[in-house]
């Protein structure tokens, strides 16, 4: 009874287990973010986003997937009620992210829409360790 009591006192809205399920989950969509990007350049396709190295695109458009995870990671920590549905917010955007690189780079834009499918995925589950604050 003690354990559901501090859970019951997290003002961030998740369990505590859940919600290092969520960061975590978050973590491993912002390194898979690093490697799509890494590995186009390689490849010599990049992404929109990124632009090809003799004409890169603007800095802040690097930035532009990462803000949705980090937005994710922020809400799961500090406001769990509603990081379920921050996360799908990013996932559409990473989705939509994915969707723009289609007609260039269509085996990167599979990946990046495989990854906005996962952090959809992440969204929904963190919906299970929301805390029930009407008991």
């Amino acid at each position: 009874m003690q354990a559901v009591t501090a859970s019951a006192n997290n003002a961030s809205g998740l369990t505590n287990t859940w919600r290092t399920v969520a960061v975590v989950s978050w973590l491993l969509v912002f390194f898979a973010i690093i490697a799509v990007a890494v590995t186009s350049r390689n490849i010599g396709k990049p992404t929109w986003w990124l632009g090809p190295e003799s004409n890169p695109s603007f800095i802040l458009l690097w930035a532009l997937p990462f803000v949705a995870p980090i937005a994710s990671i922020i809400a799961a920590i500090k406001f769990g009620r509603v990081a379920s549905y921050v996360g799908f917010g990013s996932a559409l955007l990473l989705g939509a992210i994915g969707a723009a690189d289609i007609n260039n780079t269509p085996g990167v834009a599979l990946i990046e829409c495989t990854i906005a499918i996962a952090s959809a995925l992440i969204a929904i589950a963190t919906f299970a360790g929301r805390i029930n604050q009407s008991v």
